[in-house]
């Protein structure tokens, strides 16, 4: 399979994955302590795939015979969910008031494909590319065929890697990337 490096160190992407990064990170604080507060819950149950960004399902239930106001446990689902109709409202608000920033979706408006594209035996599969930063750079590994146009600067594999280790080596050692 064929693999696809990309990066970029333009400031303004790099200052968009920051606040994505940052937003995200903010609304998780958020979503728990406001989850504590609603009761008889364990947290937000986030699900996230290729199609769509990270997006709130539920609750864990805590105790499912005894969910918060306007909750309901799904055993199909597994967990909290908002109740029918005009009970559920606040669950449903809730629900939308606290559903975590796509930073992937932040950088396919800065040039960056969502996805990529290959074939596992008869299987098509639909991938998100490995991303993280080093040294004021973004790195972007794609697995199979980018789905879409990279505006970003095509790199060798070979300098992935190496950006990668070096990373892993700052972080092990304490230093910001």
């Amino acid at each position: 399979m064929n693999e696809t490096v990309y990066s970029t160190s333009d400031p303004a992407v790099v200052a968009a994955y920051h606040a994505a990064c940052d937003g995200y990170r903010a609304m998780s604080r958020r979503t728990s302590e406001d989850a504590e507060k609603l009761g008889n819950n364990k947290g937000a149950l986030i699900s996230s795939n290729v199609f769509a960004g990270p997006h709130i399902v539920g609750l864990a239930a805590d105790d499912p015979a005894s969910p918060p106001a306007g909750w309901v446990y799904s055993k199909r689902n597994k967990c909290l969910v908002s109740q029918r109709g005009k009970a559920g409202d606040a669950a449903r608000q809730w629900i939308d008031a606290h559903q975590p920033p796509d930073v992937r979706e932040v950088l396919a408006g800065h040039g960056l494909p969502r996805m990529s594209r290959y074939t596992r035996g008869d299987t098509y599969v639909r991938a998100l590319p490995e991303l993280f930063e080093h040294g004021g750079t973004l790195w972007a590994r794609y697995r199979g065929d980018v789905d879409g146009v990279c505006t970003w600067e095509r790199r060798r594999l070979s300098e992935f890697h190496a950006a990668r280790e070096s990373a892993e080596a700052a972080e092990g050692a304490g230093v910001a990337a």
